[in-house]
């Protein structure tokens, strides 16, 4: 194969080569969208879990006191076999 190197032509520039193209340009602003958005979603998250597990410890106290009480739930059924939910099976 033979390549010639040829002048432009007149009114003719020739093409620019970018140096980092729109992709590069954008990159760090789309990072930094994602780390905010991921930033949010976290935080969103996480006040969710603290809400769940204030919950869970305000009935953990609740048990517990009513156990010291003395007061119980009431007795489970006749028919209630608790060993039917061990996962052992006899």
């Amino acid at each position: 194969m033979k390549f010639d190197l040829v002048d432009p032509v007149d009114g003719q520039d020739p093409p620019e080569e970018p140096e980092g193209g729109p992709v590069a340009e954008e990159a760090p602003l789309r990072l930094g969208r994602a780390s905010a958005s991921m930033h949010h979603r976290l935080r969103a998250d996480l006040a969710a879990l603290h809400s769940s597990l204030n919950r869970l410890g305000q009935a953990v106290a609740t048990a517990r006191n009513e156990e010291r009480e003395g007061r119980t739930a009431a007795a489970p059924p006749r028919n209630f076999r608790a060993g039917a939910f061990s996962g052992r099976r006899s």
